[in-house]
């Protein structure tokens, strides 16, 4: 059995993996970690030599040594009661998530794709841009900062210009509305507010010009690349994210075989069976690793460019009941 961990209500990605499945004949179960507990219960209990575990779903009891292989796409926040007082919910939370963290650690269930410790430990930028560099790379110069003098010889330094961008979530909430902070270009308006970067860290980055960016999607052992015409559009020549992404011409790249070596080798030193990489192509032909996204968007690549990531996904996944592929 297969178990896919995610609020699918809320993942695109989640039923065309799961009509390939059914297509196959591969038996799983979809749990979202927001039904918990109100909805659904996970047990841990002793037997004379081991730990059983059992995950009830809509009255469905699954005994999860049948599981084979798991696959984590971000799955909702516990819904606790509304009973409870601030610190209740606090501490009830802190209490869920110990349950879950332990549970998700590797020793109850195989085959994670990928385990969830792994990839909170791979979106950290700052560890993965050590890695990338230490592997080989291509890393464009940047400083992480909240010295506003630093922050400020880093800028001059910078011919091309510099962008700035945020270390992990790129989303900020307000009362009355919700923001996106995409990649920007610095700007003599950011220089008027540079005193600012003493608040808190600060990723400033190198910019490079570019001829296309490229997303490399890496599925166990198999690589996708995808070459992204951002520059034929004011908005997405420095962050692609900023235009209607189904607007931009896709299509199918070759990477150079060591990039798609030193690729497979990044995803597997990080713990992961799967990442969705972003790196930029020069006009002088040289790629440059920007980031790993260990649990990133990659649904849109087919539904454009036609690539078999689905069927990929599924023989991955597949892979661990010791199914053959197809």
């Amino acid at each position: 059995m297969i178990l896919v961990i995610s609020n699918s209500e809320f993942d695109g990605h989640v039923p065309p993996v799961t009509a390939e499945l059914s297509r196959r004949g591969r038996h799983f179960v979809i749990y979202n970690p927001a039904t918990y507990p109100d909805k659904s219960s996970l047990t841990l209990e002793s037997s004379s030599d081991a730990i059983k575990a059992f995950l009830s779903i809509d009255d469905s009891l699954i005994d999860l040594s049948c599981v084979t292989s798991v696959w984590y796409r971000r799955p909702g926040d516990f819904a606790l009661s509304d009973k409870l007082s601030p610190e209740e919910d606090r501490w009830l939370r802190a209490e869920c998530r110990s349950l879950f963290q332990g549970f998700w650690s590797g020793e109850f269930l195989p085959q994670w794709v990928s385990n969830p410790e792994a990839i909170r430990k791979a979106s950290l930028k700052a560890a993965q841009l050590k890695v990338a560099m230490e592997m080989g790379f291509t890393v464009p110069r940047f400083t992480i900062t909240n010295d506003v003098d630093r922050a400020s010889r880093f800028i001059a330094s910078c011919r091309q210009g510099t962008i700035v961008k945020t270390l992990g979530n790129p989303s900020i909430s307000y009362p009355d509305l919700n923001g996106t902070i995409y990649t920007h270009l610095v700007s003599n308006q950011d220089m008027d507010l540079i005193s600012s970067v003493r608040f808190g860290p600060t990723y400033l980055q190198e910019c490079i010009k570019k001829r296309m960016d490229v997303r490399v999607t890496v599925i166990g052992e198999k690589v996708f690349a995808v070459g992204i015409d951002s520059q034929n559009f004011e908005e997405s020549s420095i962050d692609f994210r900023r235009s209607q992404i189904y607007t931009l011409p896709h299509h199918p790249i070759e990477l150079p075989r060591n990039l798609s070596r030193l690729s497979i080798e990044l995803v597997g030193r990080l713990g992961l069976r799967f990442g969705a990489i972003d790196f930029i192509l020069t006009p002088d032909g040289d790629y440059i690793f920007l980031e790993i996204n260990p649990n990133g968007q990659w649904y849109w690549l087919e539904e454009i460019t036609g690539l078999p990531l689905v069927a990929a996904m599924c023989d991955l996944l597949t892979a661990g009941a010791g199914f053959p592929a197809g």
